[in-house]
């Protein structure tokens, strides 16, 4: 019998199994199934040994090409005494996740780890699985499974967030592999000729059959969404690429950023297979998910990398019934062959959105919150729920996202409000019929919650009755009876009842009216008191009654005014009392009396007295208690129980004896400086000599770059304030606007930030500086023989806490420009000289070894400042290093100087000097300025320099030849750092194109247009996001138009509007720390957890592929990488938008201008 091309391999062991034929089906983003026909003599295979059997299938022996799998179906199709047949169905362990159907709740967690946790609980390794996600993905609040299989869930997750899967086949296992972009794809070993017809002329396996078609499809996608949390935000992304349009609301973002992310990605899945390959082939080596490299096709634009999408396999070898006598009878042809799709490798693969479960009615949860709480909610009245149907909530706090409750009324801080108890049965919706996206929209009583009162009973009463929490003993109650006869609105205040009318009160009762104050019932009228009563008035005092009338008290009696008093009456007039009656008046007392009447006066008494001496009587006098004013409610504020109380004022001996105690406190610690003072007088000083290398790193900053003005705003280009609570976010956007930040988004990040040293981020000379090592401040130990000291000279153009100056930036002169901050340095050196010296006065400097690092503009003042060291006495170090300065031993002499290392980034002089005939930065004429590096003038000189810098104005001033120069992808400040950790970038990309058009004519029509387009399709296929780009038209000025009655002049601009992340420099700081300590540059290690220097996770293997060509390796990026870079870390420093009306960041025509390391006819070497 010949050997069978195809071999299943068993993890069992079983080997009597051949296969026959076999078909299979494979695709980007779906599980893969083969189904095998086999035949063996054994009639007796067990099934069950088999299922979930790790499987090989084998399709080509020389190159080990199979399809690895777990066996998911045996059946046994045939049996006779000599041979059996079977059939086994072979597919991916991601199929263990179609057996599970669930209903679950994932909170604050990504889709990548919502993934992960699915292939854990399936016993998915993780070495079996990987992520090779380039974008950033929040964590979703609240994501539902329900009524899905985890394979479902799984597959919806991953179309709605665009990401795709494929799988890597061994002979030992499958690997399961997602991305988000076409870097995740890899291409197959070997390149496949494209021979039409059969392959077996040519000898190998070949393409025979390639179309391509190209088809019409969705060419824009619009998503609109509302945040109740924002409800102003106008929330609407738009990826665009022509006028067919797919709106959708609800677009499932809640920022502009993430809308964008959907959006295109939407836009991409409608799109990636516009242009769509077929194919067959005999190649057993086609895969899903790799890329295809297709050569020898007649037509040269199809001679490309296509990506394999979906590929039906197809196999037979009848030679294996050979051995058996069986004749083969189907005319099926033997050996291999597939047929294929793919699509272009620059197109975006995004699988196909699947329908997420809608649930149009509603469901019951009950209400939940932490153990003890009896009512539970946030700021916005929202609960929390536990479903029915959720198994893994544990009823408490976290149960569920917070959900909306439904009210009847709601506005700006009015309306009607009940928020759910804890316990309570509720009525859950779902808005859209999303399940991720619930609210409560009413309660329901069960026979555990029975109502206010027994029913049907009580049936005619609507209620309305709270409960006392905690503890729940007492209630507030409405109660409404409707009962015939017995109608009734009742109110029950389980403590106060507070009222507040804004105006006037009515009150009618039509027949009585009860009131009992159970203790004071205090009144308040600050107008009129009127009152009627038409019958009589019945009022019983049991104590005192006091009355104090402000004015005249006036009382009409209409009959008779009976006074009776147990002990006393005394009336008191301050002037006058006067008693008229028209018929008598009578005065009774002790048995005498006197009367007067019109018959006259009479006076009757025992004895009566007339100017005998003697004394008047006198009365108690009248004590009156004034009321206690009535406590009047607030208007919807607490009552007046539930404030707190103010803190009481010191008295004025707790004032006296807290001065006491301030006067005693200043005074100890005025003596405790004294006792210093004194004991550092009578220090002996040390007379023995401390000979040492002084070590001086000099750091200059580029143009525009200030460590201290960053340092002032470098709250302002985090890129995680949703961290900070909305006061502090705003206190944090009101501080950052005073230095020209501008425009936040959702998300508190700042759209636009200012052009200057404010608004740039520390660059990787700032960095190495906080690095370097510092001495100054410390007290050496007798046995060391040398110490470090730092200076730091800021950016050119800059003043630390001051204005940045347009000239030091425009010129690269002045007092903050090149040449002045080297004739600083010796300021700076000897300000670190004299604090080391003060913590070490008997040290004697020695020798002196200089580490100096620069960027742009300070590289250029770094190479100056080199070539001032290397003129020794004739240099501006002349006065400093000498034997005759404090601390330099007698002996000391120049030929102990020496450079060590010098660091640069992307030096660019560009200096602009007008009074001596120089206009351009551009050009190599740097007037004063000595840049050139004698091959040996250091230990070391290394200089990375940016690959993509292209600006006209941005010239490189290289250190070739002599030196060791290394290009990096990046633009200028990619390299030397200083952008912010995201940015966004709106640009004029391309140059700005002029174009007549006439009335009626769409611009699109035009040559201006077309030409854009095709420079957007190449800026696309270098990385930019299709969706970043926009051709658009702007009328030119009035001023500048020639228009006529049928047409008008326009610019066709090309523009982008991307956000870019700024950690590519952090790469480059690292490169140039690994090469600065590789020469003994005392530089503290770079700290792993150091947050500001990480570096992403997509970028962490091209970074290595980095670090390696700047130690001297040749950088090997794939094409899909360097789209990587190019899309997501590369910024556009060359582009057409004026700064105040000048095109400074214009394109070099050519490329950029680089000038070499030569030495002047005014700087001789």
């Amino acid at each position: 019998m010949a050997h069978p091309d195809f071999t299943l391999h068993l993890a069992n062991g079983a080997d009597d199994l051949q296969v026959l034929a076999f078909v299979g089906h494979e695709g980007v983003s779906q599980p893969y199934r083969f189904s095998l026909e086999l035949v063996s003599p054994n009639p007796d295979v067990d099934f069950a040994a088999l299922l979930q059997q790790p499987a090989f299938l084998c399709l080509d022996t020389a190159q080990g090409r199979g399809i690895h799998g777990l066996v998911q179906r045996i059946e046994q199709t045939a049996c006779s005494p000599a041979l059996s047949h079977y059939r086994l169905d072979l597919g991916p362990h991601l199929l263990r996740l179609a057996l599970r159907r669930n209903c679950r709740i994932f909170q604050e967690r990504t889709v990548p780890q919502i993934l992960e946790t699915l292939l854990d609980e399936h016993g998915i390794p993780a070495d079996r699985r990987g992520f090779q996600l380039g974008s950033h993905y929040p964590a979703r609040q609240y994501c539902v499974q329900y009524a899905e299989t985890d394979l479902d869930f799984l597959q919806r997750l991953c179309a709605e967030e665009g990401l795709h899967y494929h799988f890597e086949h061994s002979t030992d296992g499958h690997r399961l592999v997602f991305g988000d972009d076409q870097t995740a794809f890899p291409c197959l070993g070997q390149p496949a000729p494209y021979v039409p017809g059969s392959g077996q002329a040519c000898g190998k396996p070949t393409i025979q059959a390639f179309s391509v078609r190209l088809e019409s499809r969705t060419e824009t996608v619009a998503l609109r969404d509302h945040d109740f949390l924002q409800p102003r935000l106008h929330l609407e992304s738009t990826a665009q690429r022509g006028q067919r349009e797919d709106y959708r609301y609800p677009g499932g973002f809640r920022d502009r950023d993430r809308g964008r992310q959907r959006a295109q990605r939407a836009l991409e899945a409608h799109r990636h297979d516009v242009v769509l390959a077929q194919g067959e082939s005999d190649q057993p080596q086609l895969a899903s998910g790799y890329f295809l490299d297709l050569q020898e096709h007649p037509r040269r634009d199809w001679n490309q990398l296509w990506l394999l999408t979906e590929i039906q396999h197809e196999g037979r070898q009848p030679q294996v019934l050979e051995a058996y006598g069986d004749a083969v009878r189907d005319g099926a042809i033997p050996g291999y062959r597939n047929r294929f799709k793919a699509t272009p490798w620059d197109t975006p693969f995004r699988p196909q959105a699947l329908s997420r479960p809608r649930l149009p009615g509603v469901q019951r949860a009950v209400v939940c919150g932490p153990v003890g709480e009896e009512i539970h909610c946030d700021a916005l009245g929202r609960i929390k729920v536990q479903f029915h149907w959720d198994r893994d909530g544990q009823n408490d706090a976290h149960s569920s996202c917070w959900l909306r409750v439904a009210s009847g009324w709601a506005g700006d801080r009015y309306g009607a409000l009940a928020v759910p108890r804890v316990g309570m049965s509720v009525l859950v919706s779902f808005l859209e019929g999303d399940l991720d996206q619930p609210l409560v929209t009413g309660c329901l009583y069960h026979a555990e919650l029975p109502a206010p009162y027994p029913l049907p009973e009580h049936k005619t009463r609507s209620v309305f009755r709270s409960q006392s929490t905690p503890g729940g003993e007492g209630f507030n109650e409405v109660r409404i009876d409707d009962r015939k006869d017995a109608e009734q609105i009742y109110l029950h205040a389980q403590r106060d009842w507070e009222q507040h009318i804004g105006h006037d009160h009515h009150l009618y009762v039509g027949h009585e009216q009860h009131e009992h104050i159970g203790a004071n019932c205090l009144l308040e009228v600050q107008g009129e008191e009127h009152r009627l009563v038409h019958q009589a008035r019945m009022t019983e005092l049991k104590a005192d009654d006091h009355l104090t009338v402000g004015a005249s008290q006036h009382v009409k009696v209409g009959e008779g005014r009976f006074v009776d008093a147990g002990r006393e009456i005394h009336l008191f007039a301050g002037k006058k009392l006067v008693i008229d009656a028209d018929q008598e008046m009578s005065l009774a007392a002790g048995g005498s009396w006197l009367k007067l009447d019109p018959s006259g006066v009479s006076l009757s008494g025992v004895q009566i007295r007339l100017n005998s001496g003697g004394n008047a009587g006198h009365g108690s006098g009248a004590q009156v208690l004034m009321p206690v004013l009535a406590s009047v409610p607030g208007t919807a504020q607490p009552s007046k129980s539930l404030q707190a109380p103010a803190q009481p004022p010191a008295s004025q001996p707790e004032i006296e004896a807290q001065e006491a105690r301030w006067e005693e406190e200043e005074a100890e610690s005025l003596e405790e400086e004294t006792e210093a003072q004194e004991e550092e007088r009578v220090q002996p000083e040390e007379t023995a000599e401390q000979r040492i290398t002084l070590r001086i790193g000099v750091f200059f900053d580029g143009t525009g770059n200030n460590t201290a003005n960053s340092g002032l705003t470098e709250q302002c280009r985090r890129d995680d304030q949703t961290l900070l609570d909305p006061d502090t976010l705003q206190g944090a956007i009101d501080y950052c606007r005073r230095f020209g930040f501008d425009d936040p988004d959702e998300n508190g990040v700042f759209r636009r930030t200012p052009d200057n040293s404010y608004g740039n981020a520390h660059s990787n000379v700032a960095e190495l500086f906080r690095l370097y090592q510092d001495d100054a401040n410390r007290a050496l130990s007798a046995g060391e023989t040398s110490a470090c000291i730092k200076a730091y000279l800021e950016g050119i153009g800059t003043t630390s806490g001051d204005a940045d100056s347009l000239i030091g930036q425009g010129t690269g002169g002045g007092t903050t420009g090149v040449l002045a901050r080297v004739q600083d340095s010796p300021t700076h050196i000897s300000r670190q000289l004299r604090d080391l010296l003060r913590k070490n006065p008997a040290l004697l400097v020695d020798a002196v070894e200089f580490d100096i690092f620069g960027f742009s503009r300070g590289g250029a003042a770094a190479r100056h400042f080199a070539n001032e060291v290397l003129k020794a006495e004739k240099g501006v170090l002349a006065g400093l290093l000498s034997p005759q300065t404090a601390g330099f031993a007698p002996d000391f002499s120049w030929n102990r100087v020496r450079l060590n290392f010098i660091g640069l980034f992307d030096t660019v002089a560009a200096l602009v000097a007008p009074l001596e005939g120089d206009f351009s930065p551009a050009n190599d004429d740097n007037p004063g300025l000595n840049l050139y590096l004698p091959p040996d003038c250091a230990r070391k000189v290394v200089h990375l320099t940016a690959r993509d810098e292209k600006r006209w104005n941005f010239a490189l001033n290289s250190v070739a030849p002599g030196h060791q120069e290394i290009e990096l992808p990046g633009a200028h400040s990619d390299i030397g750092g200083g952008y912010p950790p995201l940015m966004t970038e709106r640009l004029l990309i391309g140059k700005p194109r002029p174009v007549l058009l006439y009335w009626g004519r769409s611009p699109e029509q035009s040559k201006a247009w077309q030409e854009a387009l095709a420079e957007a399709e190449q800026l696309e296929l270098q990385g930019l996001p299709a969706g970043s780009l926009r051709i658009g038209t702007r009328p030119l000025s009035p001023s500048r138009q020639r228009s006529t009655a049928s047409s008008e002049r326009h610019l066709v601009l090309l523009e982008v509007n991307r956000q870019v992340r700024g950690e590519l420099a952090r790469v480059y700081l690292q490169a140039m720390h690994q090469i600065a300590t590789a020469n003994d540059v005392p530089l503290e290690p770079l700290d792993p957890a150091d947050t500001r220097l990480a570096i992403s996770a997509d970028l962490g293997a091209i970074a290595q592929k980095l670090l390696a060509a700047a130690q001297g390796s040749a950088l090997n990026l794939s094409f899909e990488e360097e789209r990587h870079l190019y899309a997501r870390y590369i910024h556009l420093s060359a582009h057409w938008t004026p700064l105040k009306g000048l095109l400074i960041n214009k394109p070099a025509p050519k490329g950029r201008l680089v000038y070499g390391n030569q030495p002047r006819k005014d700087h001789p070497a």
